[in-house]
């Protein structure tokens, strides 16, 4: 295994709470911009129960694309360019929380010691990604972002890795996938990487996780995951 490469929310820093507001704002805004017949019915169909968001819902676990089909289900009308441009602007005026999980920053550290490549994979924007690293002062444990611009691939779609592949010399089955959702779990999967591993940290219950090779409770336990991966290589 050459590179590493973890999802950001819920799986290096605590689940950013200000991701979930951020969801229950957009549905809100889409019910005032788009009426429908019976915004409780509208609300539970997207995920939003009581002003939270259901882990296993399209607005718990999917892609922007995901977000966009199920809110023209919804209204019955052509949602993508509003959406698109809502959900960016409400992104853009998010304060995000950047809490590492316990003990994740330092095993970055010892992954990169021993010569591994690390990156990051995130659903979040580079002025998200920027703002963790900055607040964190971790730029230098990264070798490479890969954040979800407007029109941007996303996971679970392989071509969220193009970055990666365009730039290293890498084959998939030398990458590992570090993530907390079913999405992270399907790129890994998509991108026939190497390897694929869960952690209970962030929104996903373990049998949301299906996907993976191997469910650990925390990314803080990864390197034993991969030393185990090295020993059984050999």
């Amino acid at each position: 295994m050459e590179w590493i490469l973890f999802d950001k929310d819920g799986t290096l820093i605590e689940f950013d709470k200000s991701w979930e507001k951020i969801g229950v704002r957009l549905v809100d805004k889409l019910l005032e911009t788009f009426p429908v017949h019976d915004k409780e019915v509208a609300h539970r169909q997207l995920g939003i129960i009581d002003d939270k968001i259901v882990p296993d819902s399209v607005m718990g676990s999917g892609s922007l694309g995901d977000m966009i089909k199920s809110f023209n289900d919804v209204t019955g009308q052509d949602t993508t360019d509003w959406t698109r441009d809502t959900s960016q602007e409400l992104v853009d005026t998010r304060v995000p929380e950047n809490n590492w999980i316990e003990g994740v920053q330092d095993v970055i550290q010892e992954l990169r010691n021993e010569g591994y490549k690390i990156g990051i994979v995130t659903s979040d924007t580079k002025k998200g990604v920027n703002q963790f690293l900055e607040e964190t002062q971790s730029k230098s444990l990264f070798d490479l972002i890969i954040s979800t611009e407007t029109h941007a691939e996303e996971k679970p779609n392989p071509k969220v890795l193009a970055p990666l592949f365009d730039a290293y010399d890498v084959s998939p089955n030398q990458v590992a996938m570090i993530g907390d959702t079913a999405n992270d779990m399907k790129t890994a999967i998509n991108a026939k990487l190497g390897l694929g591993i869960g952690v209970l940290t962030g929104i996903a219950k373990r049998e949301e996780l299906h996907g993976a090779d191997v469910i650990i409770d925390s990314a803080k336990d990864v390197k034993q995951i991969l030393d185990q991966y090295k020993n059984e290589s050999n």
